[in-house]
């Protein structure tokens, strides 16, 4: 069993400390969260990619991974006057628009060069079914810019509890998060530029996809 740094490492703010346990604290109780694939546990930069159908994902992701995590959230948020100071507090990082522009990009690799492990949702938005949809090329592209690791991630359960067609959230259910083994860009060396973001696009896509098949079958020894 990992220890959490967020439990224990004075190094993180003391409010991203306190709201990720408490996040975690939520999350236990009335969703019976479960993590899995810990063993995956990857040091250094890193890109979280995970499905993505819900408001709920980023907190799931935040509580899961035990170390420090990072995330983006739309310039507008930070202009207002408390919740802007209390977000960055959280980690989160203002873009212009969505992650696929050149400042976003710019934002991202800024991280990941110091070593941060940044969360990002490969399809670019919440999909309106339970099932991964087609995956961005932006992940590809950073994974190679950068020449880091991606770690596939499934979570489960919080489109059930709070999708795109609910106002609110159901305040029962139960959620997991299940992580992968970490995808490196050394695997596709050889390729040429675009084979090499095609190839690595469609291995995580599987990977996802695998470890849903493999927390849907019973979640029975280690995730692939």
């Amino acid at each position: 069993m990992i220890k959490p740094s967020w439990a224990s490492d004075n190094s993180l703010s003391f409010l991203y400390r306190i709201v990720v346990f408490f996040t975690w604290l939520f999350f236990k109780i009335l969703y019976r969260h479960k993590i899995y694939g810990l063993k995956h546990v990857y040091k250094g930069a890193a890109i979280i990619a995970a499905n993505h159908t819900s408001f709920y994902d980023p907190p799931i992701l935040a509580i899961s991974w035990p170390q420090e995590v990072h995330f983006l959230a739309r310039e507008s948020l930070f202009k207002y006057a408390l919740f802007g100071p209390f977000i960055r507090k959280l980690n989160s990082h203002p873009v212009q628009g969505d992650t696929s522009n050149s400042r976003a990009f710019k934002a991202i690799q800024e991280l990941l060069a110091s070593g941060k492990k940044v969360i990002l949702f490969p399809e670019g938005t919440r999909a309106y079914e339970d099932q991964l949809g087609e995956l961005k090329s932006g992940v590809a592209f950073l994974v190679f810019r950068s020449q880091i690791a991606v770690i596939p991630t499934y979570i489960h359960g919080t489109f059930s509890i709070w999708n795109r067609g609910r106002k609110l959230p159901k305040l029962w259910g139960k959620t997991a998060c299940v992580f992968g083994t970490p995808i490196s860009y050394e695997a596709f060396q050889g390729l040429d530029k675009k084979q090499a973001q095609k190839a690595l696009k469609e291995r995580l896509a599987e990977s996802i996809q695998n470890l849903r098949t493999w927390y849907e079958r019973g979640a029975e020894g280690d995730p692939p």
